[in-house]
């Protein structure tokens, strides 16, 4: 079973890592959050995608790269 998920636009209040490229994304960053439509999704099991990646790749391709 998969849950359907969507991309969140957050503020880093730690800093964390991009899934997609590894990158920092420093405390006060901007980032997208994978967040589940209508179930909920352990933030342990949710990717982080840093501005750069969405922009160049979007939320269609980022969700879709690694399922």
């Amino acid at each position: 079973m998969s849950i359907k998920t969507h991309l969140v636009k957050k503020v880093a209040r730690d800093s964390v890592f991009c899934t997609s490229c590894d990158n920092q994304i420093n405390k006060g960053e901007t980032y997208h959050l994978e967040e589940g439509v209508t179930e909920h999704l352990h933030s342990l099991l949710a990717r982080k995608y840093c501005s750069k990646c969405y922009g160049k790749y979007g939320e269609k391709k980022l969700l879709a790269k690694e399922e």
